[in-house]
């Protein structure tokens, strides 16, 4: 059954379950929604690592259970970055075994799923059916074989076909019936989805079949002719250049067009017309109201592009998916591009959000082993140094404490009283010369995903 048209409220929907916040009115097509939809979800299988130029042939892989000192296939279809597994971590010292609840979030349902299919193949390559509470949609499922890509990639190989209460295929229904009837009481895995996620599901299997070689023809059941060939990958959180690519939006903020104006209170917030600002105002007038009144200090800094005693050990947050990463080739990409000259500058006078991170031995994250394997951070700067970046990285630079003592020792309150973990915290910050920075003090920005 192919894919079912999504309303432009069901895709912003499913994108921002990714990370994925556009302008609650964005004046984009309807077509470029449905292609950053589709990129956001290739994004999340890392897609290009793995299949950068199609068609991808199963045949020249080995099989994943060919090597007996591979980790399962469930353990292997885990993603995750530091922050979520900073949460997972404090969650289980809490007793609690989920920190995000179940059908709340459809891209982390989504990752849940893909997960439990590999644990299947762990238990024997049992049939799947993914389907909703009310059972008014499902996708029959069955890997076929578990590809290895490397020792870290499982690829599965699977057939699948959807189908709608009131509207089963024959194929579905013959293929639920062969399980069901079957004499060697095969076992089969079902798995509550709702619509969203199953949307999400569907999407990834439609494009990933379109990439399959075409030679590429397994064996199938008799009951399988009408179903679909198309493989899955391990699916996990966007990484941070991803979240910013997608989340782009230098125009409105309430459509996204071109924007000439920018509120005359604080110029945090960039409008096309009077219109869009007045409709934005019950949503912007507390923010507004903050900054208008806030406590700023300036800051000078150095850019992070200038080759620092220690500094790697602070820079692995641009590196935040914890899994397929390379020492060697992290190093030589903290100390490329080296630039002389202030970095530029992409906000103007706009208030902008930057992350604020202290380099400190004391950090115990995830990330920890990965910067101690780096060689940590120096007793020298210990404690006595900031990152500062926006999320584009278009700004990314060090403030040290021997040249701004007394603003160091401010934001250092703000992260030990109000950060994450005493290490690190989000701040506005308004770009003020080639080589300051004024942090607001006092009005944090809401909660970031990156």
């Amino acid at each position: 059954m192919p894919l079912s048209t999504l309303a432009r409220a069901e895709i912003l929907s499913l994108l921002n379950s990714m990370g994925v916040d556009l302008p609650r009115k964005t004046k984009l097509s309807d077509e470029e929604l449905e292609k950053r939809l589709s990129r956001t979800l290739d994004s999340t299988q890392y897609l290009t690592r793995v299949v950068p130029k199609p068609p991808f042939d199963p045949n020249a892989y080995p099989s994943w259970f060919q090597d007996k000192s591979n980790k399962p296939v469930l353990e292997a279809m885990s993603r995750h970055n530091v922050l979520e597994a900073t949460m997972n971590h404090e969650s289980r010292l809490k007793g609690i075994d989920n920190p995000v609840e179940l059908y709340s979030n459809p891209a982390m349902d989504l990752r849940q799923t893909i997960m439990s299919i590999g644990n299947a193949c762990d238990q024997g390559m049992v049939p799947v059916v993914v389907q909703d509470k009310d059972d008014s949609s499902g996708i029959c499922m069955r890997v076929l074989q578990v590809k290895q890509f490397d020792k870290e990639t499982p690829i599965l190989v699977v057939l699948f076909q959807h189908d709608l209460k009131g509207a089963i295929s024959p194929g579905g229904a013959q293929w639920m019936s062969s399980i069901v009837n079957s004499k060697t009481t095969q076992p089969l895995l079902k798995i509550t989805a709702t619509i969203q996620e199953q949307q999400l599901l569907l999407r990834l299997l439609y494009a990933n079949s379109k990439r399959l070689v075409s030679s590429y023809k397994p064996k199938r059941a008799s009951t399988e002719t009408s179903f679909t060939l198309s493989f899955l990958l391990p699916v996990g959180p966007l990484a941070g250049r991803d979240i910013a690519k997608y989340n782009t939006n230098d125009g409105c903020s309430v459509c996204g067009d071109p924007a000439a104006k920018k509120c005359s209170r604080c110029g945090a917030a960039r409008y096309c017309d009077a219109v869009c600002q007045k409709d934005d105002w019950k949503t912007h007038r507390a923010l507004c109201n903050s900054l208008q009144n806030a406590r700023w200090k300036s800051a000078t800094f150095v850019s992070a592009d200038e080759p620092q005693p220690g500094l790697f050990s602070v820079r692995i947050s641009q590196y935040d998916i914890v899994q397929h990463q390379d020492t060697q080739k992290r190093m030589e990409a903290l100390f490329s591009n080296v630039n002389k000259g202030p970095p530029t500058n992409t906000h103007g006078l706009v208030p902008f959000i930057v992350k604020v991170q202290l380099q400190s031995s004391k950090a115990k994250g995830p990330a920890y082993p990965v910067m101690k394997e780096l060689g940590g951070t120096p007793p020298e700067l210990d404690g006595k140094s900031f990152l500062v970046y926006d999320q584009r990285k278009t700004f990314e630079v060090m403030v040290f404490q021997d040249a701004n003592s007394e603003v160091f020792d401010d934001v250092l309150k703000v992260i030990k009283s109000r950060g994450e973990r005493a290490i690190k915290t989000f701040m506005w910050a308004i770009r003020t010369g080639d080589w300051t920075i004024d942090l607001c003090l006092d009005t944090l920005p809401d909660l970031q995903r990156w």
